[in-house]
């Protein structure tokens, strides 16, 4: 930046009145809002803000507009050394400081960012089996379908309505599995979710917020709007009766994995689904709605599944390219 650019932005604060700690914390917010960021992350970032804001003044005694890269740095080495924040940890702090000082920045209370250069090396990336393709998500569901629920049907019903078969639970199963694919549900997810959370007549589910992860309202698939109401007012009454929407479903976690896998053979497991659906999602409707679809408070939790563009289109180029 040239003299003339610093002298501009120190007159420009020298003219400006001094919004007070809690003011500038708002205006913050309102910038995160502009920001398409969800509210709960925007707690989480204010939160950090106040934490580096508290130490730089205990430690350095300068403000979070007076601190330098090297002040920064020296917290990030706190953090390492002194409370053992892993590098992804560390890495997120960077991603909300340099949120707050673009802010500052863009608003005239700094002439420099003192933490735009700095970047954290050393993360280990996201490795899980391979991805499915929508496409291959749908041919599992089909699959499990005809193999199981359709072949459980045919055997008939008795005088109560239930499964000659005894295999009812298919289409409990079928339920689970379809959302795992289509709303990225992972297994805590599914497990808590409860006959509230459901709302046919506006086709959504409500996923609550748990200590890792946001509340989200998802909208539902076609297909399972059919099958939740088959589930509600038939096959779940055969299950002991209570407010969980898949009642009993905890055994099975991983027989279904087995019983999957023996259909079809792709499938690895659980975090494979949602990894494809989220890569899916990034790739269809951008970052930001990934990151609300899937509930992670951080952007930089979805921007670890950014890895699976590259590696489909690795695959594509050794397919098609070999050579």
């Amino acid at each position: 930046m040239s003299n003339k650019e610093k002298a501009y932005f120190i007159q420009k604060k020298a003219n400006k009145t001094q919004p007070s700690t809690a003011e500038q914390y708002d205006s913050f917010k309102s910038y995160l809002q502009s920001k398409n960021i969800w509210f709960t992350t925007i707690e989480d970032y204010t939160d950090r803000v106040e934490k580096v804001a508290k130490w730089l003044q205990e430690n350095k005694s300068k403000s979070l507009e007076q601190a330098e890269k090297k002040d920064i740095l020296d917290y990030l080495q706190y953090l390492n050394e002194t409370l053992n924040y892993a590098v992804r940890s560390r890495q997120q702090v960077v991603g909300i400081l340099k949120h707050y000082y673009t802010f500052l920045y863009q608003n005239g209370e700094i002439a420099n960012n003192p933490i735009l250069l700095i970047k954290l090396r050393g993360t280990s990336q996201r490795t899980i089996n391979k991805l499915l393709s929508m496409e291959e998500m749908n041919e599992l569901l089909d699959t499990y379908y005809n193999l199981k629920v359709q072949h459980a049907k045919q055997g008939g019903t008795d005088n109560l309505g239930r499964f000659k078969t005894g295999k009812h639970y298919h289409q409990r199963n079928y339920l689970i599995l379809s959302l795992c694919i289509y709303q990225g549900l992972n297994l805590s997810e599914w497990k808590s979710l409860t006959l509230d959370d459901i709302n046919l007549q506006q086709a959504t589910i409500k996923v609550q917020a748990r200590r890792k992860s946001n509340a989200r309202t998802l909208p539902l698939h076609a297909m399972q709007i059919g099958i939740l109401y088959e589930y509600l007012h038939s096959t779940r009454s055969q299950f002991k009766n209570d407010n969980e929407l898949l009642i009993n479903s905890n055994p099975e976690v991983q027989k279904l994995a087995l019983e999957i896998k023996k259909i079809y053979p792709k499938f690895t497991d659980y975090k494979q689904l949602r990894a494809s659906i989220i890569t899916y999602w990034i790739q269809t409707e951008g970052l930001r709605k990934a990151q609300y679809k899937a509930g992670h408070r951080y952007i930089s939790s979805t921007e670890e599944y950014l890895w699976g563009d590259l590696e489909s289109l690795k695959n594509d180029i050794n397919t098609f390219h070999p050579l």
